[in-house]
């Protein structure tokens, strides 16, 4: 394995591996420190069918299957269709805010895995902001405001930001939940700001106007340019990320531009799920 480093303590490259085959288990376990330690693993080159994307995301953890089922393979349920190509039924257009994935549910995703198949030549990017570095640096007086506090987190905390809204049936499956805004990684006892500002809707027992102003603190504080790491999609990349220590976004890009990517993900093991 060829290991290279993409931004500013966290985010790696590497090379020299093919995910459509097998890993021995020492391979696949050397991915999975780098991925924990780093937050973010490319991977280019890939080709991958639906099959072999949903068994290399299995190795990691359970698998994740999304509320927005109109969003879903029809060959693996597991597997998200994330694209403006024609016949969709839900085409994804647009640019979406800072989140982390499934922050709003009682048991977050672990992990998520994006592929590309088709990506445009202008815009769509996904940036990726280091949570944990972001911790480390906090200012001493908003670490002091945040280090005990929780937050309750929405799937539709503010309806007009969500580019596709849930259904109702979606929406009733998916309750209000409270989780730490302060989190330590399961694994390796590392803190990080769990920030996922497209799903909180309060923190601690600060009003609604006042939770958002103090998001807007640690969103400017979070996407510091020391902070990120911005992923141009090339056919054939597989990006993987640790949602205990990043949040992402993706940008906007034009009508004409055609851009299809494939997202699947697992969760921790029940009894380290719960965020702490």
């Amino acid at each position: 394995m060829e290991i290279t480093q993409l931004a500013n303590g966290f985010a790696v490259e590497i090379g020299g591996v093919n995910l459509a085959e097998t890993l021995n288990d020492a391979a696949f376990d050397a991915i999975k420190a780098l991925w924990m330690e780093n937050r973010v693993v490319v991977f280019r080159h890939q080709t991958l069918n639906d099959d072999g994307l949903v068994a290399f995301a299995a190795r990691f953890g359970p698998l994740f299957v999304h509320a927005q089922s109109s969003l879903l393979s029809s060959r693996r349920k597991e597997v998200m269709e994330l694209s403006n190509l024609e016949d969709v039924e839900r085409p994804v257009t647009h640019e979406l805010d800072w989140h982390t994935d499934q922050s709003y549910t009682a048991q977050p995703v672990f992990g998520t895995i994006l592929y590309g198949l088709v990506t445009p030549d202008e815009g769509g990017e996904t940036h990726f902001a280091d949570l944990a570095g972001a911790y480390v640096s906090l200012p001493e007086e908003l670490r002091t405001r945040i280090e005990d506090a929780t937050a309750v987190y929405s799937a539709e905390p503010r309806p007009k930001v969500r580019e596709k809204p849930l259904n109702a049936e979606e929406r009733s499956r998916i309750p209000d939940c409270v989780h730490p805004i302060v989190r330590t990684h399961p694994y390796l006892n590392r803190k990080s700001i769990y920030l996922s500002p497209l799903h909180i809707r309060t923190i601690g027992n600060l009003p609604e106007p006042d939770s958002l102003s103090l998001l807007g603190e640690l969103i400017e504080h979070a996407a510091q340019p020391a902070h990120l790491y911005r992923h141009r999609w090339s056919v054939g990349d597989v990006v993987i990320w640790d949602n205990t220590s990043v949040m992402h976004r993706r940008t906007s890009f034009p009508s004409h531009e055609r851009r299809h990517l494939k997202r699947t993900g697992f969760y921790l093991p029940d009894e380290l799920a719960i965020p702490v």
